[in-house]
């Protein structure tokens, strides 16, 4: 049976508390499974303060010496596939690995199970694309649309989030990707009416540009503020509303600029 020093646990919750918040986990959240993972690894006497950008974590050890380490945050996405394994990880340390503070497993290995679990894909690339073709064709058709326009849909949604994994790639902030991404819609769509005639651009914007909405993001601010943690609530709020910002500009900036083109 392994012991682990304070710098191991706090390391390790560390690590934990990062992948779930980069994955889009709620701040209340990361705070209990990093403090789950230290009262596991025997030190039950634990702080954590979470917000959208920033870990800060206490852990005190059996002499009452504290120990702070604050950890940065710079980039997030939505992978729920990693918030639950995870969490089916911290759950299992604490049922199977781990007992009165000793573990059949050592901090190395815990570290390579959350580092296999961060690169790990839960989902094929074809899959991702093929749902986000599919995902705005039928916004398509809920707002109306023919099926003609659930085709043409389903290529500009197939187009856009291709161009937003090439995007992802180029390490550019959030707000600016969400900006080219509803002007890409937008091109995409007016593209697509040139060769396919006699179709509603209307309904096809608006189930590319659906693909784009941070719906999550309010989830995650309603949920935060609700639960008292009201400085990441604010934050996950002014994050969603500038990206519906980002989105409404993108699209009405291309769709001046074709008018301007005369299409």
């Amino acid at each position: 049976m392994n012991t682990f020093t304070i710098q191991e646990t706090t390391e390790i919750s560390l690590e934990v508390g990062r992948i779930l918040l980069q994955s889009g986990a709620t701040t209340n959240r990361v705070e209990l499974m990093m403090r789950k993972v230290c009262g596991v690894f025997g030190y039950p006497e634990t702080e954590a303060y979470v917000t959208p950008t920033g870990i800060f974590l206490s852990v005190a050890d059996r002499e009452n010496k504290v120990t702070t380490s604050i950890k940065r945050i710079d980039n997030r996405r939505i992978d729920l596939g990693k918030i639950t394994s995870v969490s089916h990880l911290v759950g299992e340390m604490e049922k199977r690995h781990c007992r009165d503070g000793r573990c059949d497993l050592g901090a190395a290995q815990f570290l390579e199970q959350l580092h296999r679990i961060e690169e790990e894909k839960t989902y094929p690339a074809w899959l991702t694309v093929f749902s986000g073709g599919t995902t705005s064709g039928f916004f398509c058709l809920l707002f109306g649309g023919s099926w003609m326009e659930f085709v043409v849909a389903y290529a500009v949604g197939v187009l856009v989030v291709l161009s937003l994994r090439l995007l992802g790639k180029l390490q550019i902030n959030n707000f600016l990707i969400n900006i080219l991404g509803a002007a890409l819609v937008v091109s995409f769509a007016k593209l697509l009416d040139i060769v396919v005639p006699g179709i509603k651009l209307d309904n096809i914007i608006i189930g590319g540009i659906m693909l784009l909405v941070p719906g999550l993001s309010f989830v995650n601010a309603i949920r935060d503020s609700m639960s008292g943690d009201l400085v990441s609530g604010t934050a996950r709020a002014v994050e969603a509303l500038f990206i519906a910002i980002a989105i409404a500009t993108g699209s009405g900036v291309m769709l001046k600029v074709w008018e301007l083109w005369g299409f």
